[in-house]
């Protein structure tokens, strides 16, 4: 073959290799060596999980926090000055583990100490970064010694004590809705009890108490007042985060070896946590909640034993079955539109009229029976990502149409959808596709679904950005660079397991096994 031939041959190739189809792209992982090269990519708090961290074992006062040593949730970080819980230290802050043995901190350098089952690691203030025994060959720091409680009746300052040391304690109220009973136990509203089972006394003379299995108790001497400070998730797996307002409405799957006190989570915007369980209202049948709709002062919850409504201003609760028209006591979706809540069932679609408080069937052949997913709406038209492939119902028509996809891809089943302007997404277990409405030209990706293993259980999408919800990881599609990324654990997700997620401008939300994550997806201080 000549020279001339040769280049040709190039030439061509190259020109092939521009011209394939989106799916000639692989999916970006990014490897990291330590956490110090990690950190040159993410700042401190790019990443942030909650957990339910229901355990906490050891108190340590520093100079800017109380902190709070967990065996499943991290370190927890109270604020006392201004009286707020700030985010938690956690593996998607450097921590090499959740599970923390032993917590320090060196008044004389500002130095917090974390000893877990992985490492031994000291968060440097002025860094803002972690840094671990393992990671370098020499380690010249030394765990500061406990102080020992002393023997009598006086309280050493800035001393964990032990539940041993419970008699110890000034006597407390509580306040509104807990009680202090006997044998160092808070009694909430409903009659159940949490075990106090360790104290501190920091400079300003409050003692911190641990409550175990609710959060923490703030005891001031001067007023004989312990204000009850419940924290973090109840007992579930998070399946869905919904904004009301300011606050965030968390929903999951109760934990099936250890169920502890499972319900649903309201975040509010003033950074205090409280819980709905279904064995204290008899109108919330279930604690399994698949997806969450807010509309106005409504919150409404899909779950495994119906569609239940809770109106926040009137603080009711009311729940709906097949007894009012339900197709199914399993509800796998919601979609507010206008005046009207679309529900999706494992066995069709009912649309709830607000205005009317009633709830329609869809008695429609092309959707009655079948699995509905995910369901989404595009200005006057709402589209299903079903069992039995893509379904959309345009106002002023007659009923349910199957989409005939032109994409690269089955759409049976389909698992997801979501609408941003004219572009629809939609995800099958083969990959990830879109349809462009306006032009009517559709683009696949099913690369993602031979390198990351299904379910694609949620989407979102922005100007910038297609994300997606995988077992593996964030996965997430640039629009301008034209390329796909995952982001897993080793970026600062607390679990790979991911399921919904919730779009919040510049921040994402997901929904994992574990917890839930916020990342900062947009810095402006870094590129991914």
């Amino acid at each position: 073959m000549g020279k001339r031939q040769w280049l040709y041959l190039v030439i061509s190739f190259i020109i092939m290799v521009d011209s394939l189809p989106l799916f000639a792209q692989y999916v970006r992982r990014d490897e990291y060596s330590s956490e110090q090269a990690r950190r040159a990519q993410y700042a401190l708090d790019d990443w942030i999980s909650y957990m339910p961290a229901k355990r906490i074992t050891k108190i340590v006062a520093g100079q800017d926090y109380i902190y709070f040593a967990t065996p499943d949730g991290g370190i927890l970080r109270y604020e006392p000055f201004q009286n707020y819980w700030d985010y938690p230290f956690t593996t998607s802050n450097g921590l090499p583990d959740n599970r923390i043995l032993d917590i320090a901190y060196d008044l004389d350098n500002g130095i917090l100490w974390a000893v877990t089952e992985l490492d031994t690691c000291i968060f440097k203030p002025a860094e803002k970064e972690w840094a671990c025994q393992s990671q370098g060959s020499l380690w010249p720091n030394e765990f500061p010694r406990p102080p020992i409680q002393q023997a009598g009746n006086n309280i050493e300052v800035n001393v964990f004590y032990p539940a041993r040391f419970l008699d110890l304690l000034p006597s407390f109220f509580a306040n509104a809705p807990w009680t202090v009973v006997e044998n160092f136990h808070i009694m909430d509203e409903n009659f159940d009890e949490y075990a106090i089972t360790g104290f501190l006394r920091d400079n300003w003379d409050r003692y911190w108490m641990i409550i175990a299995g609710l959060g923490v108790g703030l005891g001031n001497t001067y007023s004989g007042r312990m204000d009850v400070i419940p924290y973090g998730l109840t007992t579930i797996e998070p399946r869905v985060l919904r904004y009301q307002n300011d606050g965030l409405w968390i929903g999951g799957e109760p934990f099936v070896d250890d169920p502890g006190h499972p319900g649903i989570v309201n975040w509010r915007k003033d950074g205090s946590w409280v819980y709905y369980q279904a064995r204290w209202i008899s109108n919330l049948p279930s604690n399994n909640v698949m997806d969450i709709a807010v509309m106005g002062d409504s919150v409404w919850f899909a779950t495994d034993n119906g569609l239940t409504l809770y109106n926040t201003r009137k603080d009711m609760w009311k729940t709906f079955d097949q007894r009012q028209g339900l197709f199914s006591q399993e509800v796998l979706d919601l979609l507010p539109h206008g005046s009207r809540l679309y529900v999706g069932t494992d066995r069709g679609i009912n649309i709830v009229d607000i205005a009317a408080d009633t709830i329609m069937r869809v008695k429609d052949d092309n959707v009655i029976l079948a699995t509905i997913n995910r369901l989404a709406a595009q200005q006057d038209t709402i589209w299903a990502a079903t069992n039995r492939g893509i379904f959309r119902f345009r106002q002023g028509s007659t009923g349910w149409q199957p989409v005939v996809t032109e994409a690269a891809i089955s759409d049976i089943p389909a698992q997801a959808v979501a609408s941003y302007g004219n572009e629809m997404w939609f995800s099958s277990p083969q990959g990830i596709f879109w349809l462009d409405t306006k032009k009517n030209i559709w683009a696949s990706f099913p690369q993602v679904g031979m390198e990351i293993s299904g379910p694609f259980s949620d989407i979102v999408v922005n100007d910038k950005s297609v994300w997606v919800s995988t077992p593996e990881g964030l996965l997430k599609y640039d629009k301008g660079m034209n390329f796909w990324k995952i982001f897993t654990t080793k970026d600062g997700l607390l679990n790979n397991d991911c399921r919904r997620l919730l779009l919040d401008r510049d921040y994402i939300w997901i929904a994992n096994r574990l917890g839930i994550t916020q990342f900062y997806w947009n810095s402006p201080n870094r590129i991914d």
